[in-house]
């Protein structure tokens, strides 16, 4: 297993991940297959290339034998009030790989680097009320619940509440 940051170059990887990720788990994204779909590997590409910031911002990519089986994005605001914050965003294992600890190794990669070099003291990351899963998940990466936001996501007429984790780095 090696972990790296992403960049343009392997947007086709990401582009067929992402939208298996959209495609298999609809309700965990805020985006959706049929958009995302019609998009040409050049927006996945600057996508990749506007988030990454080395060594600590980004999307970092899980990869087993060469192929990318996972991602997270690695964010923080332009604000000076808000440099001691980072946010996870769109975390995905590719199904074939789930259950084998690549989404633990990820988050745990990223904050080790993070308190290594002093870039962070808090995570932040949210996930809809219905994606138990993901809410597990980050419990027991450490997350602490600390707020809902309620019917904040509407998806084929139903509305979902997101639920707000926090790790103190």
């Amino acid at each position: 297993m090696t972990i790296r940051l992403l960049t343009s170059q392997d947007a086709s990887e990401y582009q067929h991940l992402r939208l298996q990720s959209l495609k298999e788990s609809p309700e965990a994204f805020l985006s959706d297959y049929k958009t995302e779909a019609e998009y040409a590997t050049q927006v996945f590409a600057n996508h990749l290339q506007w988030s990454y910031h080395p060594p600590y911002l980004g999307y970092f990519g899980v990869f087993e034998n060469n192929k990318l089986v996972g991602y997270v994005q690695i964010s923080k605001t332009m604000l000076d009030k808000q440099n001691h914050v980072i946010f996870i965003n769109n975390l995905y294992i590719d199904s074939h790989y789930q259950r084998r600890g690549f989404a633990s190794q990820l988050l745990s990669y990223i904050f080790e680097l993070l308190k290594k070099n002093k870039v962070a003291e808090r995570a932040f990351v949210s996930c809809t009320a219905k994606n138990k899963k993901a809410c597990h998940f980050y419990t027991q990466q450490g997350f602490r619940r600390y707020a809902v936001q309620a019917k904040v996501v509407k998806w084929q007429d139903e509305y979902d509440d997101a639920i707000e984790f926090v790790k103190m780095l």
